[in-house]
């Protein structure tokens, strides 16, 4: 239900509604407002800050006392705010979020708020008060951590006073301030309550077993476990739901955040994570914004005890408070380190994280189970120097880092490309190598162009068509870049590379530039509710298909045709792990779709080519005899093939290891290059 104000016009268009208006000089209606209760403190927070802020003072530190607006009913002393304004360290608070810089009397750094290149935030330590002289953002630390975590002025007292050691007299058992709690705080309750849950059952004597073995099997010690909050949902139905139901947690919370579904035929709800090591998704701030779970072998494999089991991984579904696009799993624990060693590690599972925080990187992230977003990295570029990217050392992994790359070109973010060996990943580096095996490898990390040349340009077809292919992926790249002297320098450094002139990548970017402008006028748009246009059509086999690059491999098609037709086997391709063996893109985010339940209809792209859909939904296997059988043949397949693409890339880099003269190397590479051709023979 919407919050009620005397009259929200009056608020900003009455002439004492703006700066001049101040607790001492408000009028008595909204006194009266004020004291209707606790509801009312984010909209007038709001209203505060955005309308009657500082517009027009001369001092932008100019502090603004609102004590009696912040603080409605006397929910906190004002003694207390001021001691916690008082002993908190604005400069450390900002600090946790912003890499600032000393400047003067006051520290630097790029605004959090607003997207900049030139640092326009300044933070004053004398003063206790921010101000970004870009976007005018300004206030107290209150004001940061309610601005920057979306938090009341009451949660981020709460915050502040937990930091110092400030016990602040609030009645938290107050039925009607549980009632006038906002829809986003209880949605953080509910998942704080899950979170407890989960990590008591993993510390269970019996009921977490099967958690524990399974992280003793990935060597995660329990240090580690109680750092990231890890747990374990039991194989029960109702173990969760019944847990919440009797901390009186409203079931439609739950719900919404994904926790307990409900029982369409016989009524109530039932768990949906059960028999699954549970990671929580935790926010700079400490709150749960989500979770992800891996399921478990069970115990019980007879009977319907697979049907039971559902997808290896299931995650939170968005909600107000988990947003996949713009959070990144480990941020909470990376911050300190990304001050320290100015860079930030990017891989790509949840476990990767643990493993590398476990052997000491504690720099690392990891989107969450989608490719990296423009957000993740305007929010690294923030925090981090440098980002070095430590994907698989499979063809995904490759296609996953070139396109990561891209974002952070895009984004202006330093990019370093760490490259591990065919059919690695950091969690095997670490358990076979350790920290010194991995340490080397980030050391030794390329910078992103020469990545780039060596995977794009130096394993295109000589062939006139590859070539050209090679060339519109390079000035795809370059056209990501927005900054003009970085572009023309990269534009120099792929001519040189690639023994051509600079002209011929420009004009190629210019003509891929066309065409994506052309491809987006050409698509008929509909105007839809309150007057915006969307794109309202069936795809067109006559289209220009909106995803460059060659088509994908065969049998990968075949492997989607499959599932699309029997949505049944995506169990037996998850206990195949049919995932790693897809190398394009287009197809992989396709199947983590599906994965999660989606049709593979509804999962596919709007975008997608004309001769991918064909492949895909024609029905070719629908009525296969032994759709299992396909599968299993379909993926021997796939395999065979990634072991011979993993030789080839042995046998080049076996061959530059000989060139430079790095003859442990070549032994190594020469090693594993026999033991793949066993498996393959």
């Amino acid at each position: 239900m919407p919050l009620s104000t005397p009259d929200s016009r009056s608020l900003h268009h009455n002439p004492c509604s703006r700066r001049h208006l101040t607790p001492r000089r408000s009028p008595p209606y909204l006194l009266s407002w004020l004291a209707a209760g606790r509801a009312q403190l984010h909209v007038l927070d709001s209203l505060l800050f955005n309308s009657w802020g500082l517009q027009g003072t001369k001092d932008p530190f100019q502090p603004l006392v609102i004590t009696l607006e912040r603080n409605p009913m006397g929910f906190i002393p004002d003694d207390v705010i001021s001691e916690i304004r008082t002993r908190t360290d604005i400069v450390s608070v900002i600090g946790e979020h912003v890499t600032l810089r000393k400047a003067g009397h006051s520290h630097k750094g790029l605004c959090p708020f607003h997207n900049e290149k030139t640092p326009s935030f300044n933070v004053s330590a004398d003063r206790q008060y921010f101000y970004c002289f870009g976007c005018h953002k300004k206030g107290d630390v209150f004001t940061f951590v309610m601005e920057y975590e979306g938090k009341s002025f009451v949660e981020a007292a709460e915050k502040l006073a937990a930091k110092i050691g400030i016990e602040i007299p609030v009645s938290r058992d107050d039925p009607m301030q549980r009632k006038q709690r906002s829809e986003r705080s209880r949605m953080l309750e509910v998942n704080r309550l899950a979170s407890e849950f989960f990590c008591a059952q993993l510390r269970d004597p019996e009921r977490g077993a099967p958690g524990r073995r399974y992280l003793d099997r990935r060597g995660v010690d329990n240090e580690t476990a109680e750092l990231f909050q890890l747990g374990y949902a039991p194989d029960e139905w109702r173990s969760l739901s019944d847990s919440l139901a009797a901390a009186k947690v409203p079931a439609e919370i739950a719900v919404t955040v994904g926790l307990i579904a409900r029982q369409p035929r016989a009524g109530g709800y039932y768990d949906r994570f059960r028999n699954r090591l549970v990671c929580p998704v935790i926010m700079p701030g400490g709150e749960i914004a989500g979770f992800s779970g891996r399921l478990l072998e069970s115990a019980d494999k007879s009977g319907d005890g697979a049907e039971k089991a559902g997808p290896k991984y299931i995650n939170s579904p968005e909600s107000s408070v988990y947003k996949k696009s713009k959070l990144l799993f480990g941020l909470n624990r990376a911050r300190e380190a990304f001050r320290k060693t100015g860079q930030a590690i990017l891989v790509e599972g949840n476990f990767d994280v643990i493993s590398m925080h476990q052997a000491g990187f504690e720099e690392t992230i990891a989107p969450l189970g989608t490719a990296l977003t423009n957000e993740q990295a305007e929010l690294l570029r923030r925090l981090a120097g440098e980002v070095v990217l430590l994907y698989d050392g499979d063809g995904a992994g490759r296609q996953a880092t070139l396109k990561a790359l891209e974002t952070l070109a895009e984004c202006d973010v330093a990019v370093r490309i760490a490259t591990l060996p065919a059919g690695d990943d950091p969690d095997s580096i670490i358990a076979r190598g350790g920290a010194d095996e991995m340490r080397t490898l980030v050391d030794r990390a390329q910078p992103g162009i020469e990545y780039f040349i060596h995977e794009v340009w130096g394993r295109s077809a000589r062939s006139a068509d590859g070539r050209a292919h090679a060339l519109s992926e390079a000035a795809r790249l370059v056209h990501k870049v927005a900054n003009p002297t970085k572009r023309d320098l990269i534009t120099d450094t792929l001519a040189i590379a690639m023994g051509i002139d600079p002209r011929v990548v420009w004009r190629a970017m210019q003509q891929g530039a066309r065409q994506r402008n052309a491809r987006q006028q050409a698509r008929p748009q509909d105007v839809g509710p309150m007057g915006s246009r969307h794109d309202n059509r069936a795809p067109d086999a006559r289209e220009t298909p909106a995803t460059p690059g060659p088509p994908p491999p065969s049998e990968e098609l075949q492997l989607m045709a499959l599932l699309a037709d029997h949505p049944q086997l995506m169990e037996a391709a998850e206990q195949q792990d049919v995932f790693s063996l897809l190398t394009d893109a287009r197809l992989r985010d396709m199947y983590c779709a599906a994965r999660q339940g989606s049709l593979m209809l509804s999962a596919a792209p709007d975008d997608i080519s004309p001769f991918i859909a064909k492949n895909v939904f024609s029905g070719a296997y629908a009525t296969v005899q032994d759709p299992i059988h396909c599968l299993l043949e379909v993926a021997a397949r796939l395999r065979y093939k990634r072991r011979r693409h993993q030789m080839a890339d042995l046998q080049h880099r076996a061959e530059e290891a000989k060139r430079r003269g790095d003859a442990e190397l070549e032994r190594q590479l020469v090693h594993e290059i026999l033991t793949l051709r066993k498996q393959v023979d």
